[in-house]
């Protein structure tokens, strides 16, 4: 019986292990490599409730856009957010605008108690427009999960298609007639929420 060197056995060891090694190595890249798709929940005062579709083009820069609810309407939005640091906590700079559709507002009389009137028929109908800046700070993994919470100043415009009534209603004179009333208003914005990555 013929022995094996024991050189020729420990090469062929050796090369057996680099091939494993080379076949797993991809696998073990695809799964360190960070995620650049996901999905952000949030909610806040004064734009309600959000769920957007995320983009992570690069470290520095992430995109979003989706659907959003203030319980009355129906609305959308889109932002962008600068992560000038790779960090598990660390601040964002956020931009963000939406509209929100035309919906009866009215209801808010309800909330606070208060009976109906003809005043409450110029409640109708209310769409606005919205651009929220914002500084923020997230804690987490940036391409896996991440807590957020922004706070900011919050430029609304909004738009009531016929404040007759509620003009007629406030001075007591029934000959007061307007057209839409447009109001403008700089507010402060509050926002927490979270982001999950998929892809």
């Amino acid at each position: 019986m013929r022995r094996r060197h024991p050189s020729l056995l420990s090469s062929g060891i050796a090369l057996g292990c680099l091939a494993v090694l080379g076949t797993a190595t991809p696998a073990l890249a695809q799964d360190d490599a960070p995620h650049k798709v996901g999905l952000l929940l949030d909610a806040g005062a004064p734009h309600g409730i959000g769920l957007s579709a995320v983009v992570r083009p690069t470290n520095w820069l992430r995109l979003q856009a989706g659907p959003t609810t203030n319980t009355l309407s129906i609305g959308v939005r889109g932002g962008v957010t600068l992560l000038p640091i790779d960090t598990f906590i660390a601040p964002t700079l956020n931009v963000e605008a939406g509209h929100y559709f035309g919906s009866e507002y009215s209801e808010v009389l309800d909330w606070l108690g208060r009976e109906p009137s003809a005043a409450s028929e110029a409640i109708r109908d209310v769409t606005y427009n919205y651009v929220t800046g914002s500084l923020g700070l997230e804690v987490g993994t940036k391409s896996r999960f991440n807590f957020f919470l922004n706070v900011g100043l919050s430029y609304v415009a909004m738009t009531v298609p016929d404040p007759t009534p509620l003009l007629q209603d406030a001075s007591g004179d029934d000959s007061i007639t307007s057209g839409p009333l447009h109001l403008r208003a700089t507010i402060p914005s509050v926002k927490l929420g979270f982001i999950v990555y998929f892809f």
